[in-house]
């Protein structure tokens, strides 16, 4: 019995622990307000493309930068799609109840501790096996958001490299090498971009529906720490409509490469909207 409780406040830790980083990650959905630029040109995706510049004396802005992941490393898995099922949020409460319990113990509280509320969306879930190695299924935040992000920042630097040519032909003082120099784009942008987790979750915790809905989140920390400020986070939370298990299933996934285009595709519009500035 008792090993059977250290397992279970064990495997509570854990639980926890993953839904504090994945709370932490997204937490600017809810608590941050919107960084939508408020006019239309303002938005990093309306920087004009490098091929629209055109100069008499031959310099425009040169290069390429990519968006690069804040973390270096992920834990094991993630690029996975994951599911999270109504067992899970089982698991989860008997082992938060044994967690508590032992901590209550531990500190000889005859009242016990109160115990830390959660919700399914702090859950991880398990990998779906049958979609291991599948590029299509595989999480989009790790290589196909930061790619087109990529393109949207090589945009914005590109406007912020023609000002700086424009205003070194009309001082004195620039020569040919300072005027190359400031037409080269940064390799990388200043803000990197925070990936949630790639998941379907369960509708309803009673009766017997099988609904999932698919989520996915990421973040860009802005560039405030160019100002001397904290990272300025700006957010996309794609929720899909509720489906069966076998929906999603039917013709090889076909139902899930669909809205993950669509996630995809939100998330890539929601955060090129955020203003070019801050990028």
């Amino acid at each position: 019995m008792r090993a059977k409780k250290e397992k279970l406040s064990i495997k509570a830790a854990a639980l926890l622990g993953g839904a504090l980083g994945i709370a932490l990650l997204l937490s600017a959905c809810v608590t941050q307000p919107p960084l939508t630029a408020t006019r239309p040109d303002e938005a990093a995706v309306s920087a004009p493309a490098l091929g629209s510049y055109a100069a008499a004396d031959g310099l425009v802005p040169v290069g390429q930068t990519k968006v690069r992941l804040r973390y270096k490393t992920y834990p094991e898995g993630y690029e996975q799609l994951r599911v999270v099922r109504r067992s899970h949020t089982g698991q989860t409460v008997a082992a938060q109840v044994a967690l508590n319990v032992g901590l209550a113990v531990a500190l000889g509280r005859v009242g016990g501790v109160g115990a830390q509320s959660f919700t399914k969306d702090d859950l991880i879930g398990d990998p779906v096996p049958e979609l291991a190695g599948q590029a299509w299924a595989s999480n989009p935040g790790m290589t196909e958001l930061p790619q087109a992000l990529g393109e949207i920042a090589t945009r914005v630097y590109a406007a912020r490299a023609w000002k700086e040519l424009e205003r070194g032909r009309s001082e004195s003082g620039w020569t040919r090498e300072d005027m190359a120099a400031a037409a080269q784009l940064p390799a990388e942008a200043d803000a990197p971009i925070n990936v949630g987790v790639w998941r379907l979750v369960y509708e309803n915790l009673s009766g017997d529906d099988e609904l999932y809905r698919l989520q996915f989140g990421a973040g860009l920390a802005l560039a405030s720490l160019r100002f001397g400020l904290p990272p300025i986070p700006a957010t996309c939370l794609y929720r899909s409509e509720p489906a069966t298990w076998t929906a999603w299933q039917t013709n090889d996934w076909q139902h899930l490469r669909d809205e993950r285009a669509k996630a995809l595709a939100y998330c890539v519009d929601t955060l090129g909207q955020t203003k070019g500035s801050l990028w």
